[in-house]
């Protein structure tokens, strides 16, 4: 028997509904309280899981799009958070932790692409991304968190205040970016066009599955 989507939900579908009945008979600007989005968001968002907190209420504002999603957290007061995030499991730790340090890596890949506008796969297409061609991001992660202990990953992440800025990044003086700092530096970048990427990270993945 097929598991439910979420609580006694069989379906996304059947979330997303549920939610859009509630939240579209709410006037703007607004203060409501709905236990099913208060649920939703302490169990799956992925700062709120974390830190095990509930909003209390909740109001649409008008924004960039049908409306921007605030919730009211004690001892933090307003704050925009969203629903349809919390759809998708909550990342794990080593997950959140590796978000951040692509992330950083970002800046380098922005100068390697422009010395290298044209595919160094192919050698035809202009380039369009650049990855870890050797060793891989994810060997570089793995490397990293088996080099760490259980309190090194807790610790990575105990100075993150969502509520200030939902951009979440390590402190450069952890123990975890020095590692990575290390090893990306001497890893090698690759530039190429989104055809070359897609077949490599398709490869990759077919890769790692049969290892398993």
């Amino acid at each position: 028997m097929k598991p439910n989507f979420w609580r006694e939900f069989k379906r996304q579908e059947d979330v997303v509904t549920a939610i859009q009945i509630i939240v579209n008979s709410q006037p703007f600007d607004s203060e409501f309280e709905a236990p099913l989005i208060s649920q939703l968001i302490s169990e799956r968002h992925y700062f709120c899981s974390l830190r095990g907190l509930r909003p209390l209420a909740f109001k649409k504002v008008r924004g960039d799009g049908v409306y921007d999603f605030y919730g009211f957290f004690e001892r933090h007061g307003w704050h925009r958070v969203s629903w349809r995030k919390s759809l998708k499991p909550a990342p794990s730790a080593e997950e959140t932790i590796s978000t951040a340090l692509r992330n950083r890596t970002e800046g380098d890949k922005i100068a390697y692409r422009k010395a290298h506008p044209r595919c160094e796969g192919c050698g035809l297409a202009p380039s369009a991304e650049v990855h870890h061609a050797e060793p891989t991001f994810h060997e570089i992660t793995e490397r990293i968190f088996a080099s760490v202990q259980a309190a090194d990953i807790d610790t990575a992440t105990a100075h993150w205040d969502w509520f200030k800025s939902e951009a979440y990044s390590i402190p450069s003086e952890h123990v975890i970016t020095e590692l990575f700092d290390k090893f990306h530096a001497t890893a090698r970048l690759e530039a190429l066009c989104k055809e070359c990427h897609k077949t490599i990270e398709r490869n990759r993945r077919a890769t790692r599955s049969r290892k398993f």
